[in-house]
């Protein structure tokens, strides 16, 4: 279940994996923080603040005081809960009982600083978000107490573990029950992946052979091929490009490829802010065959949205009004690439929906989620189905506001009933025939007597 509201009466409980021992709070404030923001840095807090020893879901406590500890509305505290989520620092569990709605936020462990170097995702947001000056700074701070320049001379001559202990060999071959036991009881537990594998339509073949020649160690680029995968299914970038970028990212002295090079290249390269003459649809749009249900206009906009990446598709939109993309929509973008739920366009679609058609200034976290959550449940996974989905949800929307003003008006609309005179009773022919002499004449004695008074 994904959660659209926070919901304060809903219960809740805190517990931990059995690694967040590791947990550092000077990596979280120095590596985290800056693309967590600071509702989701103390969210986390005051999660951890309550973590209580042999928790069970009876445990449970109302959400409300996690809103009044935060001091937040329900949308920042959702939002902030959804990017801990994303960064891997809280695993969210839910379940409906006797009482009522209940989640476990269960917390996780920070990242060394070499991991969340080593990890893509963390580390371009990190970049984009804090700059080149301040994240050389830190990575220097977080290698401080390791030998400035490495003597290649030094060996390894640590002792092994059966160099210095003895364990019964049977023991080896066979666990003894009480370990087993303990593993059953608390099975190990695997740390969240962010990076997931990429939708490969980058031709890999054609960057190694255009690279073939180059002054590059070739077994770089395999192990960094998630890596530039990434970057080409986030902004992108064709075989050719790529193969400028990497050449860039090459370390002269060693000629090897550095992916914090290549990160910092990429990220300067491709913050673009077009100009407000630029236009989404400007593209050439050749003849497609695609659904009777989308009109002329539908299928231009569907081809603009092939045509671009997420990030150059949202950079052109924000252009248009002279806005520019934040490093939390580039968070947002990145993470729905990296789920391989949606195809390209169809992300685009909903990008478009979000800043074009509603109006919005930026992306957020919660919305595109909830938008993302329903089309993917719904079965919309490509961007043809994506507009028909939007059409259809429009045609509902206004067929409600329809209905809905319709049965306000006749609410108060009241149908008001007066008694009718007796004279209007009477049949037209008896209303038009003349009085007599007698009845005349007493009218007139009425009319004197009245005047007399």
């Amino acid at each position: 279940m994904t959660a659209t509201t926070f919901d304060p009466q809903a219960g809740y409980v805190v517990t931990a994996s059995t690694a967040f021992i590791s947990f550092n709070d000077q990596t979280f404030a120095t590596f985290y923080q800056p693309i967590l923001g600071p509702i989701a840095f103390s969210f986390f807090y005051a999660l951890k603040a309550r973590l209580l020893p042999n928790p069970t879901i009876a445990n449970r406590t109302l959400q409300s005081d996690l809103l009044a500890q935060v001091n937040a509305g329900g949308q920042q505290v959702l939002e902030a809960l959804h990017r801990l989520e994303a960064v891997g620092l809280v695993q969210t569990y839910f379940q409906h009982d006797d009482i009522g709605d209940v989640y476990v936020y269960d917390l996780q462990p920070t990242l060394t600083p070499e991991k969340f170097l080593a990890d893509n995702l963390l580390s371009i947001l990190l970049l984009e978000e804090i700059g080149e000056e301040a994240f050389d700074r830190l990575i220097k701070q977080s290698r401080r107490y390791k030998l400035a320049s490495p003597n290649t001379s030094l060996t390894n001559v640590s002792h092994n573990f059966f160099e210095e202990f003895h364990i019964n060999s049977q023991s080896i071959t066979e666990t003894p029950q009480a370990i087993l036991t303990a593993r059953k009881q608390s099975p190990v537990e695997k740390q969240p992946q962010l990076t997931v594998g990429m939708t490969d339509d980058f031709d890999w073949p054609s960057l190694i052979h255009l690279l073939a020649n180059q002054p590059i160690i070739s077994a770089d680029l395999e192990n960094n091929r998630e890596l530039i995968l990434l970057e080409h299914q986030l902004y992108g970038i064709d075989e050719p490009t790529m193969k400028t970028l990497v050449l860039r990212s090459i370390d002269l002295q060693n000629n090897h490829f550095n992916p914090k090079k290549f990160k910092q290249i990429v990220a300067s390269t491709y913050n673009i802010v077009y100009s407000s003459t630029t236009k989404v649809a400007e593209k050439k749009t050749p003849t497609i065959n695609e659904d009777d249900k989308l009109t002329s206009k539908d299928r231009k906009l569907l081809e603009t949205a092939k045509d671009y990446s997420p990030v150059e598709f949202l950079q052109v939109l924000k252009g248009q009004t002279g806005g520019y993309v934040t490093s939390g929509e580039r968070h947002i973008l990145t993470g729905l690439v990296a789920q391989e739920k949606l195809t390209q366009d169809a992300i685009n679609i909903l990008t478009w929906y979000v800043i074009s058609d509603r109006g919005n200034s930026t992306l957020t976290a919660n919305f595109v989620d909830a938008i993302a959550n329903n089309w993917i449940q719904h079965g919309v996974i490509s961007g043809e189905q994506a507009i028909v989905q939007l059409k259809t949800f429009n045609k509902r929307s206004q067929e409600k506001n329809k209905e809905a003003k319709m049965s306000k008006k006749n609410k108060w609309r009241k149908t008001i009933k007066e008694q009718m005179p007796e004279w209007s009773k009477k049949d037209t022919s008896e209303l038009m025939k003349k009085a007599s002499s007698q009845e005349i004449a007493k009218l007139r004695e009425r009319i004197a007597n009245r005047n007399k008074k």
